[in-house]
């Protein structure tokens, strides 16, 4: 019988993996799920998928509305206690400019693009949340308002993995959001 060696660094790695795909207790002594490298990579590809969707209305809006799970939900909240939210796929995809994407080739639309940055990502009981700066960029010194140009919020999102892969539950744009009062 032929042996091998396996090198240590396979066995490290390997058990490493291992670890990222059990749970987890906290301090608390609450489960929470820990995220492999792999899952911090997909949900970070579907932040930069949903901000191509949404700016250029792809597929008639339907690429927009795909990446969030039936039910999922888009709450604009600016701060005055009466957030706009869109929970049904007809309400997504309208969102993105769909189904005829007409609002994206014109004015004062057409001017706005999204950036969401500095994403950070911590596993959740139930899947994963993230935080970034919503950022909207004027496209050739144009935007839809002095407001809207430049820097404009937070997003907070909360993401599940399904067998389609990772996927929005909620995505909420805090729009003003007061300085020192942000968490992580």
């Amino acid at each position: 019988m032929l042996k091998r060696k396996i090198p240590a660094a396979v066995v490290v790695l390997a058990g490493a993996t291992a670890a990222a795909l059990t749970l987890q207790h906290t301090a608390s002594g609450q489960q929470q799920n820990t995220l492999a490298a792999m899952d911090y990579i997909e949900i970070q590809q579907l932040v930069n998928r949903l901000n191509f969707a949404l700016d250029y209305c792809t597929n008639g809006g339907e690429d927009f509305a795909d990446l969030f799970v039936a039910g999922g939900r888009f709450v604009i909240d600016q701060g005055n206690g009466m957030p706009s939210v869109r929970s049904t796929r007809a309400e997504l995809i309208a969102l993105a400019s769909g189904p005829d994407c007409e609002a994206r080739s014109t004015p004062p639309t057409s001017y706005i693009l999204h950036l969401a940055e500095s994403l950070v990502i911590e596993p959740a009981a139930d899947g994963a949340r993230g935080m970034s700066y919503a950022i909207y960029p004027s496209l050739q010194g144009n935007y839809l308002s002095a407001e809207v140009a430049g820097q404009l919020g937070i997003y907070h999102d909360e993401y599940v993995r399904t067998p389609a892969g990772w996927r929005f539950r909620t995505r909420r744009h805090e729009v003003n959001p007061v300085i020192g009062e942000v968490e992580l």
